[in-house]
């Protein structure tokens, strides 16, 4: 509940302090797909490179918001720069740690994909079908018989994924927050906590997601589908993603006052 208040107090910080990376996310999000249909990027290359925009503001708007909301009115001392436009090290430590934990997660993911190949393979329910994905299809849908393990192999393999994701949630917090690198071993900052951190983040994301599904029902055809697309992404850039960090910043905190006692 205390991380929830902290992350809806941080959200006029966050415009206040960041919010010149925020309009530029805003920008290249909304902006640069409509420039790509419209040919108005003629380079061949273009895509990789409005990619590449997006995920380096998207770097840059971590270091930021975390700055803000772990170091309040010290965040410029601690590198926090114009607007929230700063590369600096915590920012090349959060990049080192994202890609050591996503390819830590996608190891994971590997193995799990190749023990139920072998298995489909072995069981014989892959026969007769072009593909393994076709074979899930159907078992999905015929559910009977052994079809009922892979289907619980399948949740099962969901659920301990996404609890893997869960456990990386406080790394942002702590590559900021512990100034070092933290990777790997931010999957023990949220032992104990994993439902709490769970339950917290549906809190902050249902509620938009409610929001966008609705209007994409309502209002996701003709013309006004690009108006609704801007304004799910302001909602999202402005108000989503500082919640979130908001809050991931107040439990990490929290966390680490609770560690040190």
């Amino acid at each position: 509940m205390k991380a929830l208040k902290a992350a809806v107090v941080f959200v006029p910080q966050a415009w206040a302090g960041a919010w010149l990376v925020l309009i530029l996310m805003f920008a290249a999000l909304a902006g640069g797909p409509w420039l790509l249909v419209g040919q108005q990027l003629p380079l061949n290359f273009a895509p990789l490179l409005l990619i590449f925009c997006i995920l380096l503001l998207k770097l840059v708007s971590h270091g930021a918001l975390y700055r803000i909301a772990l170091f309040g009115k010290d965040a410029v001392a601690e590198g926090l720069g114009f607007g929230g436009l700063q590369i600096a090290r915590p920012e090349l430590r959060l990049l080192l740690a994202s890609l050591i934990a996503g390819a830590f997660v996608m190891l994971i993911a590997g193995a799990i994909f190749l023990v139920f190949a072998i298995s489909l393979s072995l069981s014989g329910l892959a026969s007769g079908y072009e593909s393994s994905l076709a074979a899930v299809c159907a078992i999905w849908r015929r559910h009977s018989g052994v079809d009922y393990v892979f289907i619980v192999y399948i949740l099962a393999a969901i659920l301990f994924l996404i609890f893997v994701a869960l456990k990386f949630v406080l790394m942002p917090a702590a590559n900021i927050g512990g100034r070092k690198l933290v990777a790997l071993n931010a999957l023990g900052l949220s032992s104990g906590n994993v439902g709490r951190l769970f339950i917290g983040l549906m809190v902050i994301v249902l509620p938009f997601a409610l929001v966008c599904g609705l209007a994409v029902r309502q209002f996701g055809h003709g013309n006004a589908f690009m108006w609704l697309h801007s304004a799910l992404l302001v909602l999202t850039i402005f108000g989503l993603f500082p919640l979130i960090v908001g809050f991931l910043a107040s439990a990490y905190r929290q966390i680490m006052a609770i560690r040190s006692k």
